[in-house]
């Protein structure tokens, strides 16, 4: 086993002007597979805040230097370049600061988490651990928690983010051969692409009531409400560039909800919502509520409640353990909880909708076997 620390050097170069990024990009446009990666900071603003971009290729690592460049075209054309395969290891966030910095998705993208995934290594593995299992090498992580906007960058930063870069071609090479003995490289591709139109609906909005933590605890009559003030949040959020927490917590905004009757007078008693927030919002936040309670609910938001279907359940999962150990992949990735309750209540309701994300390569190796156990 290797130990590869920060004090083994990794031999990189700094991009810091736009020649120097747009001559790197011509010649990675050359290279047929880069290994990506990013380091921000997020801790004040909505967006992240890109300090460094690492780029391997077979021969070196590169780090571009954000902070330094304003003509990010070149990047932008390179990450939408079919005939490279952009290989990132549990690439969204990544995928969130290249598309701030150049307007532009990555495509296509190889994610190394995925594909260990399909290949039999486990779910939602982190890059030092599988580096660690398919490449017998051990990475430092010391650098994990550094400020990325800090200037000059320090050696350790500058190591631990080249490693952290460093061995994703060799990632993709081995698991492209292990998915490929699996015959598992359409699910992987079937898979990705899924995920890939899942962000782009999940990142609108109007789809951001879907991360209000204890929306289930609500009446239906109350989440057109709940819809209409998340998205509102989201996108003030957006505007002023400050977490979404920032203006209102997902606690004030089920109160807010819940409320039969919305004034100023209510607002004051709105617990978590303070002064500054009242006096800033107040006039927005009924003005959206007022609007929302004149909607209909919508039939999704009518709650289904599951607990006498509990032995039901019970046999879903136990179902889908079953069918992860014969084709040797990770329950999580066949179906998680949720995904098993909305084919239960799809059933107990009459909608005959099979989720999306049972159809596919899932549809004959698990939800075949979930329907005909719910058939009866």
């Amino acid at each position: 086993m290797v130990y590869q620390d920060s004090e083994s050097l990794v031999p990189s170069s700094l991009v810091t002007s736009n020649a120097d990024l747009a001559a790197a990009c011509a010649h990675w446009s050359t290279t047929g597979a880069i290994g990506i990666d990013t380091e921000f900071v997020r801790k004040r603003t909505y967006h992240p805040r890109p300090g460094l971009i690492q780029v391997a290729d077979d021969a070196a690592v590169a780090m571009v230097d954000p902070l330094r460049i304003s003509d990010f075209g070149p990047l932008g054309d390179l990450l939408s370049d079919p005939s490279v395969v952009k290989v990132m290891h549990a690439y969204e966030e990544d995928v969130e600061v290249l598309e701030l910095l150049t307007g532009a998705t990555p495509d296509p993208v190889f994610d190394t988490q995925l594909a260990a995934a399909f290949s039999g290594y486990g779910f939602s593995l982190g890059y030092s651990k599988l580096v660690e299992i398919l490449l017998d090498v051990v990475l430092d992580k010391g650098a994990t928690r550094s400020d990325w906007l800090r200037r000059p960058l320090s050696e350790t930063q500058l190591q631990y983010a080249a490693l952290d870069v460093l061995y994703l071609l060799p990632l993709h090479e081995q698991l492209t051969r292990d998915m490929a003995v699996l015959d598992r490289g359409a699910w992987f591709e079937e898979e990705l692409g899924h995920r890939q139109r899942t962000r782009a609906t999940d990142k609108r909005p109007d789809a951001a009531y879907l991360r209000v933590r204890r929306r289930e605890t609500l009446p239906p009559a109350s989440h057109a409400v709940l819809r209409a003030l998340s998205q509102w949040r989201e996108t003030e959020a957006m505007a002023r560039d400050v977490p979404r927490r920032h203006l209102l917590a997902d606690d004030v905004l089920i109160a807010l909800a819940s409320e039969p009757a919305l004034d100023e007078v209510v607002l004051e008693k709105i617990q978590g919502l303070s002064q500054p927030a009242v006096t800033q919002y107040g006039q927005a936040i009924i003005a959206c509520v007022d609007t929302a309670r004149s909607q209909e609910p919508d039939e999704t938001d009518t709650t289904v409640n599951l607990r006498p279907h509990s032995a039901r359940m019970k046999r879903l999962k136990e179902i889908v353990r079953h069918k992860a150990d014969t084709h040797k992949l990770p329950p999580e990735l066949l179906a998680n909880s949720r995904t098993l309750e909305a084919l239960l209540i799809s059933t107990m309701t009459d909608q005959g909708n099979i989720p999306e994300t049972l159809q596919g390569w899932r549809l004959e190796v698990v939800t075949e076997s979930l329907l005909e156990a719910l058939a009866h």
